[in-house]
């Protein structure tokens, strides 16, 4: 029998963002929310009114809070930084299933007016972090930005495919690759590989 309605919005949203690494931004439902919590889908209605409205308030604490942990990184041109970057990114993959289920419906949630805007200032809060840690390069710097980010964003859909287990070791390796190749000198290792302290849903969304 379903608990009453004891659970704190938090508790919900903590639940919201598990059930969204096993299945995805777009295959999670309030049912499977009301599951994890032991509340009843009417006692989770009554807070979010639908699974949409859930899913955009999560998104958009979790967009925040990305955006508050990436003024945290390192603000100074190196190929160092640009690691931190790849392993901060790394800690935020949450799942292949929820990875692959994003990619899929990615074109799809960009019809969607407030699902698009988070992502606008997701990118945005990214471009701007790498803009900061991106030293001189042989091309211009907004292109330097573009490729790095486009090599974060393959390499992610890459280790979807792969049978390595940390998607952050795997960034950290392929950036390594990435930064040899357009001749950024770097530490190896590098300080950050030091670390790995992936966030989780407590840190993420509190």
């Amino acid at each position: 029998m379903a608990r009453t309605p004891t659970v704190s919005d938090e508790e919900i949203y903590d639940a919201a963002y598990k059930v969204m690494g096993r299945r995805g931004a777009d295959a999670f439902t309030i049912s499977d929310v009301a599951t994890e919590t032991g509340l009843s889908r009417a006692a989770i209605i009554l807070r979010f009114k639908s699974t949409h409205a859930l899913k955009v308030s999560l998104l958009s604490r979790l967009v925040d809070k990305f955006t508050q942990q990436l003024e945290s990184l390192p603000k100074t041109p190196s190929g160092n930084n640009l690691l931190e970057v790849a392993a901060f990114i790394g800690e935020y993959i949450n799942g292949r299933e929820g990875l692959s289920s994003f990619f899929s419906n990615q074109a799809e949630n960009m019809k969607d007016t407030e699902l698009a805007e988070l992502e606008r200032r997701r990118g945005t809060a990214l471009f701007t972090t790498i803009s900061r840690v991106m030293p001189e390069t042989a091309i211009d710097h907004p292109s330097a930005i573009a490729a790095f980010t486009a090599h974060l964003t393959g390499n992610i859909i890459s280790w979807i495919g792969s049978d390595e287990a940390d998607p952050r070791r795997y960034l950290l390796m392929r950036t390594k690759q990435w930064l040899r190749l357009c001749g950024i000198s770097f530490e190896d290792p590098a300080p950050c590989e030091t670390i790995s302290t992936p966030p989780t849903a407590d840190t993420l969304l509190k």
